[in-house]
């Protein structure tokens, strides 16, 4: 079998200038490394063609959560240079963080990274995940564009936020409290996080949002390699949802989740 043309910084770039990003955006990038096929530099190429497009007035910002070691913890610690993401959101994000010029926000299980000047904006006050104050909440501040880099709409975590605005009933708050988090300096200070934890026996269904999102004309597409590569205003993707979610709080579960939440509910 012949091996596929590889992915250049410049392939990635013009993908980037089609889907409608450019210089001075802050873009917050769910990406998966291996579905572009291969790429020259890998995870690099990919994070250098980000910055160079956005450029000194730009911001990139990458998920580097840590839901899944922690979010059932009692306590736990997050250190903010050692903590690897790469099992939980990729080798883009894992990379990407270790840049010198990266900063890491201090949620402990939803941190992000930043690089640019926004980066003190998207930061967020480490309190709550989604809401009011956290990063999703300052990047639909910003106008933030959410792009996916091979990703699909399961990786959406901008739909978490929908759902604790709507404070929806099957999920509920907890702290961390007698967590830490170790700062770059070394330094501890007590986390001050609260999570928006899904209720067992739930389960979302993103996915269905990117034809429903597509429907409103709201998505840039193109492929870049093999990666279908996807560009959205992250307040379009709160707004509409919304809409939906006001006529039908379960909107965004699973249908069998849908169906239990309906019972629970006393509906038919």
């Amino acid at each position: 079998m012949a091996q596929a043309t590889p992915v250049t910084l410049s392939d990635i770039a013009s993908g980037l200038d089609t889907v409608g990003i450019s210089a001075g955006d802050v873009v917050l990038v769910h990406s998966s490394l291996s579905a572009f096929g291969y790429v020259e530099g890998g995870a690099d190429t990919v994070i250098d063609a980000l910055l160079e497009t956005v450029g000194a007035t730009g911001t990139v910002v990458v998920p580097t959560f840590t839901w899944g070691p922690f979010h059932k913890a009692e306590t736990a610690v997050l250190d903010l240079v050692n903590t690897p993401v790469k099992d939980e959101v990729g080798i883009i994000p894992e990379t990407f963080r270790k840049r010198p010029q990266a900063r890491r926000s201090v949620h402990i299980c939803h941190s992000v990274a930043a690089i640019g000047p926004h980066t003190d904006g998207v930061m967020g006050e480490g309190i709550r995940s989604f809401g009011a104050g956290s990063t999703f909440h300052q990047l639909y501040q910003l106008d933030a564009w959410c792009l996916f880099l091979g990703a699909t709409f399961g990786s959406c975590t901008e739909l978490h936020a929908v759902e604790e605005y709507m404070q929806v009933p099957y999920r509920f708050h907890r702290d961390f409290r007698g967590s830490k988090v170790i700062l770059p300096d070394g330094n501890e200070i007590e986390s001050q996080s609260v999570e928006f934890l899904r209720t067992p026996g739930y389960g979302n269904d993103f996915v269905k949002m990117r034809d429903i999102l597509a429907g409103h004309g709201v998505l840039n597409i193109t492929t870049v390699g093999q990666a279908e590569t996807i560009a959205v205003r992250i307040r379009d993707i709160f707004d509409i949802s919304v809409q939906y979610m006001r006529e039908d709080i379960g909107f965004l579960l699973d249908e069998p989740s849908r169906r239990k939440l309906a019972e629970s509910m006393g509906q038919q």
